[in-house]
């Protein structure tokens, strides 16, 4: 097996990414018929696979009024089917109009490359003459079309002319997990060797630690795209914007940041007025510029006494900054409520982000975290200072950044999860602390790592590793359960070894490059490789 002993351990290192690049580039020369199904975006370190195809064709993350099939029929998707986690095709029950065929209901099938179709056999088989529409990422062929077992043609989309957004940034944005199904996990053949090896439980966490830099350094080259156009501040609070939108509506909080960016926020909302004044300004500036407050919505409701009070506050303070703005806004339909708990709904996650930037107001929200960080000493460069006495440093750390979102209250939003709904006994938290969690490791640790690298601020980035390395355990997802049984097979051997969000985000990492429920792709998993080496 690879010796991970020898890697750097105390900074963000490209150690995972070096290892799964040396056995790719040994696999990928093996010949057409046998390529990997995983594809290097070119440009870039992540591994495009049919899963995330699946997701963008399901999410329908494509210019749907431009789509042209290969052979240059206009075609319109009505619906993209319903998703098949079965044999035979991956959508059912499709719908689409194809231009001088009209309207036409089938299944589609999905595939990275145009040519998956005969490497898979589909050609052969009569599962697949239900197909209507072939799907790809991109068109390896010389033809526009395939054909199925009947000999009849199949149209073909190929997905990377129509994409609506960067590949790469949807690599980053797709939540992969909501669409992974429950069931038995099969084990990888990774958990059959640490079986028959009898591996050392740290080589496994190493691997795993280095997968989990991986997943921050690629978070953080996302970010450094961002702060290549604009400021660190304005990154971080788009950052923490598309967080805030859970799955449903990443997309509409980045939309409001980038709408609203906090130049101008700053311009529209003095700073010597109140701070309770200015919450509410800030409120009805974020609300109104999403369109979500009720006189954009045109609605003829009563409500009670303190939610007439609220609303005729905001709404007062919107008249007069709306007079400043010539931007066009948002509209209550950008936004989706369907399959969200009400204390996730936009308006509160709204109203969590005006008060803390109103909070911050002062220094701003990067430079008010910036200044925790630098508190922190590391062990080794401190004089009197021991192992212990820094863990409780960090502890503190975390806390102390954490609590700028955890402790942001609001005398109506803490105590309503809908504007009008009944009022809550207690006071309940604008954000829990997973949430604040998930946005301290997936947003601010890759975004300060690039104003490190930026500044050559060695110590900055070396805290941010020690912070990164020593940060509990978040709550098990799918994902992180799927990863875990089909690694380690006993709960208990998942809960030793994955004892760190590091090695939690090494779990994502290994998942999304090349995962899948069945054991085909562990021929080409670095994992598995890398215990096998000689």
């Amino acid at each position: 097996m690879i010796n991970l002993r020898n890697y750097p351990t105390k900074y963000f290192s490209h150690t995972y990414q070096r290892i799964v690049t040396s056995f790719y580039n040994n696999t990928k020369d093996a010949g057409a018929n046998d390529r990997s199904p995983l594809f290097v975006l070119e440009g870039t370190e992540k591994l495009i696979k049919e899963e995330l195809v699946r997701c963008i064709w399901f999410g329908q993350h494509i210019k749907k009024d431009k789509l042209f099939t290969d052979d240059g029929s206009r075609l319109e998707v009505l619906s993209p089917g319903w998703w098949n986690s079965e044999g035979g095709p991956d959508f059912k029950h499709a719908e689409i109009l194809l231009e001088g065929k009209g309207l036409i209901k089938g299944d589609v099938e999905i595939h990275v490359f145009a040519s998956d179709w005969m490497r898979h056999q589909h050609e052969k088989q009569d599962t697949y003459n239900t197909v209507c529409l072939h799907v790809v990422m991109w068109n390896d062929r010389e033809g526009a079309c395939i054909k199925n077992l009947m000999g009849q043609s199949i149209p073909q989309l190929t997905l990377s002319k129509y994409l609506d957004a960067e590949l790469d940034d949807l690599v980053d944005m797709i939540d992969i997990e909501s669409y992974l199904k429950g069931g038995k996990v099969n084990p990888g053949h990774c958990q059959t060797e640490i079986e028959n090896q009898k591996l050392d439980e740290f080589w496994v966490g190493y691997f795993l630690d280095y997968a989990g830099d991986e997943r921050i350094l690629q978070k953080a080259k996302r970010y450094g795209k961002w702060a290549e156009k604009s400021p660190f501040e304005q990154t971080l609070y788009e950052g923490i914007m598309e967080s805030l939108g859970y799955k449903n509506n990443k997309e509409p909080f980045l939309k409001l940041a980038s709408l609203m960016p906090l130049e101008d926020i700053r311009c529209l909302i003095p700073e010597d007025v109140p701070v309770q004044e200015k919450k509410i300004d800030m409120q009805a500036l974020l609300l109104g510029a999403a369109g979500l407050l009720p006189q954009q919505a045109d609605l003829k409701i009563i409500y009670d006494d303190e939610t007439a009070e609220y609303v005729s506050n905001i709404e007062r303070a919107w008249n007069v900054i709306k007079t400043k703005i010539s931007k066009a806004l948002m509209t209550r339909n950008d936004w989706n409520y369907a399959g969200i708990r009400p204390a996730n709904f936009p308006e509160r996650r709204i109203a969590s982000i005006a008060n803390i930037l109103t909070e911050c107001s002062s220094y701003g929200i990067f430079r008010h975290i910036l200044c925790v960080f630098e508190k922190l000493v590391p062990a080794d460069e401190q004089e009197r200072e021991g192992y212990k006495e820094e863990q409780k440093i960090i502890k503190s750390l975390i806390e102390d950044i954490q609590s700028i979102f955890l402790n942001v209250q609001d005398a109506y939003w803490s105590y309503h999860y809908t504007l009008g709904g009944k009022r809550l006994k207690k006071p309940l938290k604008l954000l829990g602390k997973e949430r604040t969690s998930t946005i301290f490791i997936n947003v601010i640790i890759p975004i300060f790592l690039v104003y490190a690298r930026r500044h050559n601020d060695i110590k900055l980035e070396k805290i941010l590793h020690l912070v990164y390395r020593n940060h509990y355990p978040l709550t098990a997802t799918s994902v992180t359960k799927f990863m875990g049984n089909r690694i380690f097979g006993q709960e208990k051997s998942s809960q030793k070894i994955v004892n760190s969000v590091r090695r939690q985000q090494g779990l994502y990492q290994i998942y999304k490059d090349f995962c899948e429920n069945d054991n085909m792709s562990c021929n080409k998993c670095a994992l598995y490789l890398s215990m096998v080496k000689d």
